[in-house]
């Protein structure tokens, strides 16, 4: 709320100026407004924080998985593992096939026509 006697902003919770001292007529109104913005700009920064402090753990969890993935090297000897993940994997060949037998009806095919 502005003073009416020197124009400063003051908060809706003050009963008088924080610059001259001049008593401020606030209503209910103005105060339940000041107090929810105040809450909104509040809410605003806490998620900002929260996004900014998992952006970092995000990092910090990339960067121990990749230094993790480097120290390894190659997998133990005897190891399951997938072939395209390792040099030294081979290739299986997986072949299906599936024919089924399918019964031969019996049914009689005449080539002349009938008078």
């Amino acid at each position: 709320m502005n003073c009416l006697q020197c124009s400063n902003s003051n908060p809706a919770t003050v009963q008088y100026c924080q610059r001259c001292g001049a008593r401020l007529n606030l209503t209910a109104d103005e105060i339940r407004d000041t107090l929810i913005q105040r809450v909104e700009v509040e809410r605003a920064e806490k998620t900002a924080q929260n996004a900014r402090q998992g952006l970092v753990f995000g990092v910090v969890l990339f960067l121990v998985a990749m230094t993790l993935f480097l120290a390894v090297g190659k997998a133990p000897s005897g190891a399951l593992h997938l072939p395209s993940a390792s040099k030294e994997a081979g290739y299986t060949e997986i072949r299906f096939r599936y024919e089924p037998e399918i019964p031969k009806a019996l049914v009689p095919y005449n080539t002349q026509r009938k008078p």
